[in-house]
């Protein structure tokens, strides 16, 4: 049958729509999968998966028993867009809404008026907890606030939650991502370890409901920074902290410092500066609070410093603790220029052990003077003198110590005593510990362990031996003189009951003050003496009352010493004695191991004058005597000629007087002079 002529053309049109209409089908699904295929795969995945970014995590800084010091905790901010904020654009009251975020927000009501009707977005809230930032997100919610206004951000904070060894832990600075960014000591040092990184990572969802995927165990951990384990003791360090202050304020004093280290190890246990500051809070910080003193802060170190000088004779073979010297009454003339003793310990012809004891300016400088200079100063730079220790912290000084072409005329006198050189805390603490320890100087450190929670391993920080720079007899000889300081000379006060202690005290008088009215108190402290494990360093500027360091310095090394037997379970060594039984022991000066010198004094025959003409002055000097207390010696080598003469009669208020010269004179029997002038009477 044939179709009618209109019907024949609906047919061909209908086909050529439908042709058409298959084409245009055809051109779009070629245009959807070939020419825009990319445009619109990268639209899907906008859709379907979401975009999510781990924020960096600081890593945590422990104390050697795994106490936090340092770590990191995450916080929210607020931020506005003002032009959602219009009072046409709100549900609600608008001073109603004012007056609740600042409630919720612990704000002024014009702090929050000020973000909400400023020009361009800001931060209402800084830094909140989240049940804080919560709140102020439902009160946005109850007055219908767009959506397009506000937002929250993430961001992490950085806390100090035992607020201990500010200046050694250090703070951080903000970055986009929080406080992400280490400005001072350990924060610093180790900042690269310590950083987080910001991972950027992804999660599917429907249509429907948003699903996310668990994240990855390694994305986790990427942004973690890795963790600091250190060799501070948190509880050392809080009492080291406490007694530093105490001791300060209680001497009216400009600052204070103290290190305590291991002296076969070099690792710090705790170092504390005064005056101090709040890490939590860097901002608002007084400037002299926030300095490491023990790192920057050259020290005009005095007869702590005459431990070196020791050390130095004694290893050249220059000295023993028998060497005898002639303190010449506590002053005399040496290469032009006076030298004199404090009041008080005024010695005449002495041992090197008593030079020691009683802190002898004129005794340490002669003994020196057979140094020869070059020797003197390349021992002195192996102490770490004039150069740093190399500790892991930030801005460590290299103290004073002038090369040999500046020495001066003064320079052999200055420097036994302490003077003319500048030592830094920590350089003093980790000399001192060379010299007893056996000759091996350490070189310090503060961070025992690196925890890297990525790969799961840890770095342990090994001892390092720098140099050798004396040997082991020569430590034990300075050990034994140094507990004869604490035992019978000026570093009494710091005496512990049970323990063996030795060390050394030091009164300086600043140089560089005009009047000369201001000193340091410093003490040096090793223990237990016979076999060192902590050495102790401390000092006190500028005290206003007491300035002795027996009388500032010894109390406060006593306080933190016991504070590091405790915590550290050190021993007593020594039976405790009864208090009657102490009192008695104090009067009578301990008998040194090493100590050969010590003879009873000779006899004096006939009650009258000894013959000294021809002794040496170690030989005079046992045949002094013990009732005579004026005793005067002039020059050095032998007797030559004395008064009174021999046999003559002695009191209590004689004064006797010896002349030394090189020659030696032969004396007359001394009981056939004796006895005729006693005849002659």
């Amino acid at each position: 049958m044939k179709l009618r002529k209109p019907h024949r053309l609906r047919v061909v049109i209908l086909g050529g729509m439908f042709c058409g209409l298959t084409m245009l089908i055809a051109g779009r699904l070629y245009s959807l999968q070939q020419v825009d295929n990319e445009h619109y795969v990268d639209r899907a995945n906008r859709q379907h998966v979401k975009r999510v970014v781990i924020q960096p995590e600081r890593g945590d800084i422990l104390d050697r028993n795994g106490n936090y010091l340092a770590q990191s905790t995450g916080r929210l901010t607020l931020y506005v867009n003002p032009k959602y904020f219009a009072a046409d654009k709100i549900t609600g009251d608008y001073d109603t809404l004012v007056q609740a975020l600042a409630r919720d927000g612990a704000m002024e009501p014009s702090v929050v008026r000020r973000a909400l009707e400023g020009k361009g977005t800001t931060a209402l809230a800084k830094r909140v907890r989240s049940e804080t930032a919560k709140g102020l997100m439902d009160i946005m919610d109850s007055f219908e606030v767009d959506a397009r206004g506000f937002w929250l951000h993430r961001e992490s904070m950085r806390l100090y939650p035992r607020h201990l060894a500010p200046q050694v832990i250090g703070y951080c600075s903000r970055d986009g991502d929080g406080d992400n960014d280490g400005i001072s000591g350990l924060e610093l040092s180790y900042n690269e370890k310590l950083k987080g990184e910001k991972i950027v990572g992804s999660s599917m969802r429907t249509g429907i409901s948003e699903t996310l995927q668990p994240w990855e165990q390694g994305d986790l951990l990427a942004a973690r920074g890795k963790t600091l384990v250190l060799t501070i003791d948190a509880k050392i360090q809080e009492s080291v902290e406490e007694s530093l202050k105490t001791h300060v304020e209680k001497n009216e004093a400009a600052s204070g410092g103290v290190i305590v280290m291991e002296t076969n190890t070099g690792a710090i246990l705790a170092m504390a500066s005064y005056p101090t500051f709040d890490n939590n809070k860097f901002g608002s910080a007084p400037p002299e609070g926030m300095r490491n003193r023990n790192l920057t802060d050259p020290l005009e170190t005095g007869s702590v410093a005459k431990l070196f000088t020791a050390a130095m004779l004694v290893e050249e073979g220059f000295a023993t603790p028998e060497t005898v010297v002639d303190c010449e009454g506590g002053f005399a003339i040496i290469d032009g220029r006076r030298v004199k003793d404090a009041p008080g310990h005024v010695l005449h012809v002495a041992t090197f052990r008593e030079v020691l004891r009683w802190s002898s300016n004129v005794g340490i400088v002669k003994l020196a003077q057979v140094m020869e200079n070059k020797r003197w100063y390349q021992f002195f730079s192996d102490l770490s003198i004039g150069k740093p220790t190399g500790i892991d912290l930030p801005g460590e000084g290299s103290g004073i110590y002038y090369p040999l072409e500046r020495w001066t005329k003064f320079s052999r006198t200055s420097l036994p005593q302490g003077y003319e050189m500048g030592l830094t805390p920590l350089q003093i603490t980790a000399g001192i510990s060379s010299v007893v320890n056996g000759g091996n100087f350490y070189q310090p450190y503060v961070v025992a362990e690196i925890r890297d929670p990525k790969t799961n391993t840890t770095t342990v920080t090994q001892p390092k031996v720098l140099r050798k720079v004396v040997r082991p007899t020569t430590s034990a000889v300075l050990r034994d003189m140094m507990e004869d300081i604490v035992d019978n000379g000026t570093g009494q006060k710091a005496q512990i009951p049970g323990y063996r202690i030795g060390g050394k005290t030091g009164t300086t008088r600043k140089s560089q003050i005009f009047d000369r009215r201001e000193y340091i108190a410093s003490f040096v402290g090793v223990l237990p003496i016979q076999a060192p494990r902590v050495t102790i360093y401390l000092y006190v500027d500028a005290p206003k009352k007491d300035y002795y360091a027996s009388q500032v310095a010894a109390p406060l090394f006593n306080e933190v010493a016991k504070a590091v037997t405790v915590n550290l379970g050190i021993a007593p060594t020594e039976e405790v004695p009864e208090p009657e039984v102490a009192a008695t022991k104090k009067s009578s000066p301990k008998k040194n191991e090493l100590d050969m010198v010590q003879q009873p004094v000779g006899e004096i025959r006939f009650g009258g004058m000894p013959q000294f003409v021809g002794m040496t002055m170690l030989q005079a000097r046992q045949q002094l005597p013990a009732t005579v207390s004026k005793v005067k010696f002039l020059g050095t080598g032998f007797v030559n000629d004395q008064f009174p003469q021999a046999g003559d009669p002695l009191t209590e208020q004689t004064e006797i007087v010896l002349h030394f010269s090189a020659e030696k004179k032969v004396a007359q029997d001394m009981q056939t002079e004796t006895s005729r002038k006693l005849v002659t009477r």
